[in-house]
């Protein structure tokens, strides 16, 4: 008897063995359309269309420091709009459960702030470029299946 054969990667690519999905390609089909479209897909299997599965929690005037937390179960949007410089963190997620935080950074319309985005395994290896032009937004997705051990991250 001879141990089953895992695939770990496609086409050169890790998996994640939940999905067999790279975490980059997830990441990025994820935040690459508008938050109102991902809101929507969200309450797509909810009876209720007015009521979202996906809790949103908008953060006005942080500060300079703001930590966001996975959810304990599911997935998590924080919409955050900083009233200065800001340096993000991010802890919490629970073991052997796949979970999505979607961060959406939104500049005021009078100002721009630098953001300092938490540690990750970003795509390219480095963080997303935030953009600091007053009245944008940057919308980033990070993943993590093992408690917040591995946290992946990408637009």
């Amino acid at each position: 008897m001879s141990d089953p054969v895992v695939k770990t990667t496609l086409d050169g690519d890790n998996l994640m063995p939940e999905h067999g999905i790279d975490p980059r390609q997830f990441a990025s089909q994820n935040a690459s359309a508008p938050i109102a479209n991902q809101l929507s897909s969200a309450n797509s299997s909810v009876s209720d269309p007015t009521v979202s599965s996906t809790p949103v929690k908008v953060i006005t005037s942080p500060g300079a420091h703001f930590q966001m937390v996975f959810a304990e179960q599911g997935d998590i949007t924080y919409d955050v709009t900083p009233d200065q410089s800001l340096d993000l963190t991010l802890t919490g997620g629970t073991s052997n459960m796949l979970q999505n935080l979607t961060l959406v950074l939104r500049q005021p319309s009078t100002a721009g702030f630098a953001v300092s985005l938490p540690p990750a395994h970003y795509q390219d290896g480095a963080p997303p470029a935030v953009n600091t032009n007053a009245g944008t937004a940057t919308i980033i997705s990070y993943l993590t299946d093992d408690g917040g051990k591995t946290i992946y991250g990408g637009l």
